[in-house]
């Protein structure tokens, strides 16, 4: 599934798709796509932009900000089928023994989740609710840092965050992101946030990403990294022929969960 059915109305689905696809369109192309009036594409409009998932314009609307990401309980409620698909493919490749960097977000709790039935786990966090997760599992060993603590999604983050995690060689970095671009670029939303990910990727010996299909169509403002230095892919859909190209002269493992596809 790509950015259909995010929202559960049709239209409203059909609408971010062809956003999504085409960065800006005007409200008249938007009418005439979607077979309803101006009047109504802008009622849609204005509802999804105070959503937060697209942007309003005089006279049309494009993707959402770069700079704000989507509210943390619209994505904890979005694609819940291909995260959690990406997240066995994940706890499949994790080793029992493992010591295990897991950041911030929707993506990486249910990797968390999927992870229950390992054993003896060393897990550094900079959340809170992944930590809220493992932390009830006997067999593991869970830490989180000191630093700020952020009330909208529970991450942890900080200058304290960053030298704790500095602290730890750990073999796998679990890691979502806000958007991927086509040159391999990680991307996300918070400078705060992506410090303690850059650690935690400096400090990994293997990275693994996951990202659903919608991120390959997102925009964000910050650079945490490449694909190019991760171990692994883990996405919902096969990317584009170029970027497995990226992928193949990498190095880099592609696991595409929904289709059971590993190359």
């Amino acid at each position: 599934m790509s950015i259909t059915e995010l929202t559960g109305n049709p239209r409203h689905d059909l609408l971010l798709q062809l956003i999504a696809e085409r960065g800006y369109m005007n409200i008249d192309e938007l009418a005439q796509l979607l077979d309803v009036s101006t009047q109504t594409v802008r009622r849609d409009i204005r509802k999804l932009s105070d959503q937060g998932l697209i942007t309003r314009h005089h006279g049309g609307a494009g993707r959402a900000s770069s700079v704000v990401n989507v509210a943390f309980e619209q994505r904890e409620v979005s694609l819940t089928s291909e995260k959690m698909a990406i997240a066995e493919a994940i706890a499949d490749f994790i080793p029992d023994g493992s010591t295990v960097f897991i950041t911030i977000g929707t993506t990486v709790e249910h990797i968390a989740r999927a992870l229950m039935n390992h054993d003896r786990l060393r897990i550094i966090t900079n959340s809170l609710r992944v930590a809220h997760i493992l932390y009830k599992n006997p067999r593991f060993e869970v830490m989180v840092p000191g630093g700020t603590l952020r009330p909208h999604n529970g991450g942890i983050v900080g200058p304290a965050a960053t030298s704790f995690v500095e602290g730890f060689r750990a073999d796998y970095l679990i890691t979502s992101v806000g958007a991927i671009e086509p040159d391999g670029a990680l991307l996300d939303f918070d400078v705060n946030e992506v410090s303690v990910v850059k650690a935690m990727m400096k400090h990994s010996r293997h990275v693994l990403v996951a990202a659903d299909s919608t991120k390959f169509h997102a925009s964000a403002a910050v650079e945490i990294g490449n694909v190019k230095q991760a171990t692994a892919l883990f996405t919902d859909q096969i990317p584009t022929a170029s970027f497995k190209t990226l992928l193949e002269n990498e190095h880099v493992e592609l696991v595409v969960s929904e289709l059971g596809v590993q190359e």
